[in-house]
């Protein structure tokens, strides 16, 4: 049970690298002060591997990891404005209506695997 919990943990370790200072690693009690950002497994054994470059083994009962996310729930991106020349289009009924959007009427398409909407 101790083992699964822990690989799931540390898998997800790749995302608390992404996050600045989002990650602790502590090994025999010791905070490590490089970022990990992978870590590989060998029986009992767990290889941390950095991100400023090396690795340390160390033993499984050793090590214990902790990540923090701040996710910033209000981030908005701006929608990206398609300006198709050459693309097949396709009504929601899998329909062709052409390889360009201009001259249809307004309603979604599907162009390249994409909804597209026409006000």
């Amino acid at each position: 049970m101790r083992r699964h919990f822990l690989t799931i943990a540390l898998s997800l370790l790749c995302l608390g690298a992404m996050a600045d200072d989002g990650q602790t690693v502590t090994v025999g009690g010791s905070t490590v002060d490089k970022t990990v950002n992978k870590i590989t497994f060998d029986g009992d054994v767990i290889t941390l591997h950095f991100k400023e470059g090396g690795t340390q083994d160390v033993d499984m009962g050793d090590v214990d990891v902790k990540i923090a996310f701040e996710l910033d729930p209000t981030a908005i991106f701006k929608p990206e404005v398609n300006t198709l020349t050459n693309n097949r289009v396709y009504n929601l009924r899998g329909q062709y209506m052409g390889d360009s959007l201009s001259g249809l009427p307004a309603g979604l398409y599907i162009v390249n695997g994409k909804k597209v909407i026409i006000k």
